[in-house]
């Protein structure tokens, strides 16, 4: 006879509980489809981002009629929001400690002011100045690498101001670089995923506050990570099964860089910091020095999370990147060995379940590409829903936070398949498995919506049904 999971409220969750089933998919959250033990009021504080209830297998922990622990708050003391800004209550709270293991060496807590940055330029707007940064940074950062080849002059302070262009874009509207990239797939040269690294890096330095003087050192390293590669042979970058003596040669690539970097003279000291510690890791099994914990420098912690994450969701060896649950998934366990617990839930926070041009699936079956995010309302971003799973005809943006709205546009589309359950993300898709491209969706083959419904009906018939 099996035992049936027990129903909890998240507020009434303990330490040694297993978390069986949630309130809502997996594949919504960045929790482990198999289910995990609580271990920490970390893990209790994401669950109260995510869930309102969840299951527990009281078989495989700790008893729902255990006494309660104490209450746990959502927002620590001194970490209200600012002035203006929106509350962070659907966020998890800044973490007082991290894991049993952070707590052995010491380490600080990591501080965080939410609202610091708020987006204060429309993502269509924002376009324009964003290509006009990538463009520019991608033609500096490439003539830059082979001037510090070559052993010529440098003209680093022209990197530096195009690197100030990338951040003062993402921190007015961090969607519009994350679609822009989404955009430059096709264009897989040898800079792309030290400028995505940078983006995610940028972007989870944005969420959690830091000093804009930080966040320019964090993208400034993590664009120039690599830049030490360029001493290694060809075939040892492609090879994938390297052997033990191979592995050695290839992780001399960070000392490369660092003595390339240092050479020049113009580049900052915390520059090269990040960029000789970014493949350090939490448990000492990262290199070149093997560092724990706290003794390696937060930013460094950082750009190695981003440059993980975007290893993840960009395989070398595929042409199409995984889907973002996949690779939340595999950062997600990564807490507490590889990087600190409370960096890595903040990191996931930051970037959300679904970045902007994930293709999705809504619980109506519909399919679309995530446009627009909400930082306050992750699971609910824009929408541009497709017309059929090619692609073909105009896409229409919907906002799943107005259900009205949401419900309008696809009630004209399929009058007889729809249900009056909630319109929300199913899960994320595997853009491999479909014919249309995400890289050929422009901002100009999209049709922004009113949040209202009022006078939609009318303009989809044309639209959609050819009336």
């Amino acid at each position: 006879m099996s035992i049936k999971p027990v129903q909890v409220n998240v507020n009434e969750l303990a330490l040694g509980m297993f978390v069986s089933g949630l309130d809502r998919p997996w594949t919504q959250t960045p929790f482990p489809i198999q289910g995990f033990l609580v271990r920490s009021s970390l893990d209790i504080e994401n669950l109260r981002a995510y869930c309102d209830y969840v299951y527990i297998d009281v078989t495989k922990g700790r008893s729902a009629n255990a006494a309660k622990p104490n209450p746990i708050p959502r927002i620590h003391k001194g970490e209200a929001p600012e002035k203006g800004a929106k509350k962070a209550h659907a966020r998890p709270a800044p973490v007082q400690k991290a894991a049993a293991s952070a707590q052995r060496i010491g380490q600080v807590p990591l501080k965080i002011k939410y609202g610091v940055y708020a987006t204060v330029t429309p993502m269509r707007k924002e376009l324009v100045q964003a290509n006009r940064a990538f463009t520019t940074l991608k033609g500096n950062l490439g003539l830059f690498a082979k001037q510090l080849s070559k052993g010529k002059q440098i003209d680093y302070d022209t990197v530096r101001r195009s690197v100030n262009s990338m951040v003062d874009s993402v921190l007015r509207c961090p969607d519009a670089f994350t679609w822009l990239m989404r955009l430059r797939r096709k264009d897989q040269e040898s800079y792309d995923h030290s400028l995505r690294s940078a983006l995610w890096a940028v972007q989870f330095a944005r969420f959690i506050g830091t000093p804009k003087d930080d966040i320019q050192v964090l993208c400034t390293a993590t664009l120039l990570k690599d830049i030490g590669k360029m001493r290694l042979p060809k075939e040892l970058l492609k090879k994938s099964n390297r052997s033990p003596e191979e592995e050695h040669q290839y992780r001399r690539f960070v000392e490369y860089g660092v003595e390339m970097l240092r050479n020049t003279h113009q580049v900052e000291a915390k520059v090269i910091s990040v960029v000789r510690h970014h493949c350090e890791r939490f448990d000492g099994s990262g290199y070149p020095e093997g560092l724990i914990g706290s003794k390696i420098p937060l930013l460094a912690q950082m750009c190695g999370i981003a440059t993980v994450y975007d290893a993840i969701s960009n395989p070398r060896e595929s042409a199409k990147p995984v889907a973002a649950s996949r690779a939340v998934s595999l950062i997600y366990n990564m807490r507490d060995r590889q990087f600190r617990e409370d960096l890595v839930l903040q990191f996931i926070q930051s970037i959300g379940l679904y970045p902007t041009g994930t293709m999705v699936e809504l619980t109506t079956g519909d399919i679309g590409v995530v446009v627009e995010q909400d930082p306050d309302s992750r699971l609910t971003p824009k929408i541009a829903l497709l017309a059929n799973r090619q692609g073909d005809g105009e896409k229409i943006v919907v906002d799943l936070k107005d259900q009205k709205a949401v419900n309008a546009v696809l009630e004209e589309r399929q009058p007889l398949m729809r249900t009056a359950e909630k319109v929300a993300i199913a899960r994320d898709l595997e853009p491999s498995r479909f014919d249309f491209d995400v890289s050929d969706l422009t901002p100009e083959s999209l049709q922004l919506k009113a949040t209202s419904s009022n006078g939609i009906i009318g303009s989809l018939k044309e639209r959609f049904l050819g009336r």
